[in-house]
């Protein structure tokens, strides 16, 4: 198992459904006996015919893949990685048989091509959509079993994607019948919270993985296809059907991707490594100007501002995303946004903040006209039931005369709309980010949200059906009984990142501590350190934020274990051969275990024997049994962590 903190990922060998798929004919009988003789024997029976259907020859849906690596369409230095698919259905790879009473074997195999693997351009495999019918009926010199039967359900109209290969092409890259006890693994997560455990996890992370048994072409372009080889195994490793090497074979390809190994600085660690964090918040850069800086050290633009009279301006705007905590607060309601404007007289310029919050406020809601109208009826139905209470009580002295807060209930929909944008949801990305200059392309910036900015956009989404003094009153006396506000004491502190590292890498883990440490094995990891992660949520491809309650000095960006990739150790000076360390139970490497050099099918393909390579390991670590668990647990290249600390 791999530990971090409460949580562990448990290797699985494999994961057997309940019923294999196929078509299933149960006969049931019963016989009464009335009154002991044979004559009287009464027989009732009842017969049905099913299918246990599972993936077989369609595609998979993109829904069913939870991920692959290298990521689709990515660049990086993954020449050292073997590449691999996870799915959802933690059965997939063991739901059919890649042979005879194959049982614990996968019938799913991923190929990798090379560029430089193919003489011509046209022998490349280029997918093709074929329908079922045509698949079974077969192409002159194109391999593929003809005694495939289909089950029901199954027509012979249905489409299908299909790769057809040159024999001399796949010969040596093939695993062999004995690698494919390697190939697939289940990972399931879990933890020793006993609530995370019942409630959440036994439904959500259990995972099926199938790693290739080969590297990827260095400094070029691969492409991975998830292929069956249903019944096309024999003890002797694939059946070619008499094939000869110019004779095509085909596969039907269930999913497919290509990536790139060019660049090493796009790695997962690289990327986060380069990270431009300086400033360590949101702001422009410095200017010499006194008076401007102390606007621009706060995280100030200078946008155009029409004045009501229509004369045009430059004022100065600032979203939530502050360079420090505002303890600022104002009376509200306000009767417009004009109520909000600052002026500099220094040097004749407008704040427009807070104004412009005020109304992206009332905006937002008038665009919401459902949630619009819910709330004028609520106050307009709180308002008259309050004045018909005090009719009520007036006369009765211990009653309190605050009896708003008797009847002062929110309608779901309402609070949760209000709570909502307390952290920063459905604000537009131009009034978090107004200027591109705050958060460039490879950045990272620490920000706090600013209270009174959500208070004014607050109080302008609650104006709707404020026009009359009474109305002002009425609002002001519900907002006092109400958490339509921040707390003061409730500090909201994040990160925004701007980075291919989003997008490349789904399922990332931000963990944020109200320390200061740079040094990644030295903080202290406990409740205490650890702040609570509000929210997190990517806003564009490219752009992550992320909200903790307090203030967050450290933050560590790294992978779930589910995002875990397989490789092998490149050759290097010291060590020139491709090698593999090992790991203990814990999924620590161990320094005195080291595999050199890789066995391997084909060296020039860079093609490992996957069997052999089991077979070392366990010399080493000595285990009653090796499975494809073990094997996966010893070829993971760990979980890769870097972090940004605040810097003030």
């Amino acid at each position: 198992m791999i530990a971090k903190e409460k949580d562990q990922v448990q290797f699985i060998e494999f994961h057997q459904p309940a019923l294999e798929s196929g078509d299933y004919h149960l006969k049931v009988e019963q016989t009464l006996d009335y009154n002991g003789r044979d004559a009287d024997l009464k027989t009732y029976g009842r017969e049905l015919t099913f299918t246990v259907q599972g993936e077989r020859f369609e595609p998979l849906s993109p829904n069913s893949i939870y991920a692959v690596f290298p990521p689709s369409e990515s660049l990086g230095d993954h020449s050292n990685v073997l590449p691999h698919i996870t799915v959802k259905r933690s059965t997939l790879p063991w739901e059919r048989y890649p042979g005879f009473e194959d049982e614990n074997l996968s019938w799913l195999i991923l190929l990798l091509f090379r560029d430089s693997d193919f003489e011509d351009e046209a022998d490349k495999p280029q997918p093709k959509n074929i329908t079922l019918g045509e698949l079974l009926e077969g192409e002159e010199n194109i391999f593929f079993p003809k005694d495939t039967e289909l089950q029901l359900g199954q027509k012979p109209k249905d489409l299908l994607t299909v790769i057809d290969i040159k024999k001399k092409y796949i010969k040596d890259i093939l695993p062999s019948h004995n690698d494919l006890a390697y190939l697939a693994h289940v990972r399931k997560a879990s933890s020793s919270d006993p609530i995370l455990e019942k409630e959440f996890l036994p439904f959500r992370n259990e995972y099926a993985t199938i790693i290739s048994n080969r590297l990827p072409e260095p400094n070029g372009r691969s492409i991975v296809h998830l292929v069956s080889i249903e019944g096309r195994y024999t003890e002797d490793g694939f059946d070619f059907l008499r094939a000869g090497d110019e004779d095509l074979i085909r596969f039907v390809s269930l999913a497919s991707w290509s990536f790139d190994c060019v660049d090493p600085n796009q790695t997962f660690t690289q990327l986060l490594q380069r990270l431009n964090h300086q400033p360590s918040t949101p702001r422009l850069p410095e200017n010499d100007n006194p008076q401007t800086e102390k606007y621009l050290a706060n995280g100030y633009i200078t946008v155009p501002h029409g004045l009501r009279k229509g004369s045009k301006t430059i004022s100065w705007y600032r979203g939530p995303l502050n360079t420090g905590y505002n303890t600022e607060t104002y009376e509200f309601p306000v009767k417009a946004a004009d109520e909000l404007l600052r002026y500099d007289s220094a040097i004749a310029m407008f704040d427009i903040s807070y104004a412009a919050a005020w109304q992206l406020g009332r905006m937002l809601m008038l665009e919401n006209r459902r949630l619009a109208i819910e709330l004028y009826n609520w106050k307009r139905q709180h308002s008259q039931n309050l004045k018909r209470l005090e009719q009520l009580v007036s006369n009765l002295p211990l009653i309190s005369r605050r009896v708003d807060k008797l009847i002062n209930f929110i309608p779901p929909n309402l609070k949760e709309w209000f709570n909502g944008v307390e952290l920063l949801k459905g604000i537009p990305f131009n009034y978090l980010v107004p200027d591109e200059r705050l958060l460039p392309p490879e950045s990272i910036r620490f920000f706090w949200v600013d209270p009174l900015w959500i208070d004014c956009l607050q109080d302008g989404a609650f104006s709707i059906g404020r026009v009359t003094g009474a109305d002002v009153e009425d609002d002001h006396n519900i907002r006092s009984d109400q958490d339509f506000n921040l707390n003061e004491e409730r500090k909201i502190t994040g990160i925004i990142m701007r980075s291919k590292v989003v997008s490349g890498w789904p399922g990332l883990i931000v963990d944020g501590y109200d320390q200061a440490v740079a040094d990644l094995d030295s903080i202290d990891e406990t409740e205490g350190n650890i702040l609570p992660l509000l929210r997190m949520e990517t806003l564009a491809e490219d752009v992550l934020i992320c909200l903790f309650q307090g203030e967050v000095k450290t933050v560590d960006i790294h992978l779930e274990p589910e995002s875990m990739h397989f490789g092998l150790d490149a050759p290097t000076v010291e060590s020139p051969e491709w090698s593999k360390n090992l790991r203990d139970d814990n999924g620590e490497l161990m320094d005195e275990f080291l595999i050199s050099p890789i066995p391997w099918h084909n060296e020039e393909k860079e093609v490992v024997n996957l069997e052999e390579l089991a077979q070392k390991m366990n010399e080493y670590l000595k285990l009653d049994e090796f499975t494809s668990a073990q094997f996966g647990l010893q070829m993971i290249e760990g979980v890769q962590k870097v972090r940004f600390v605040y810097q003030e």
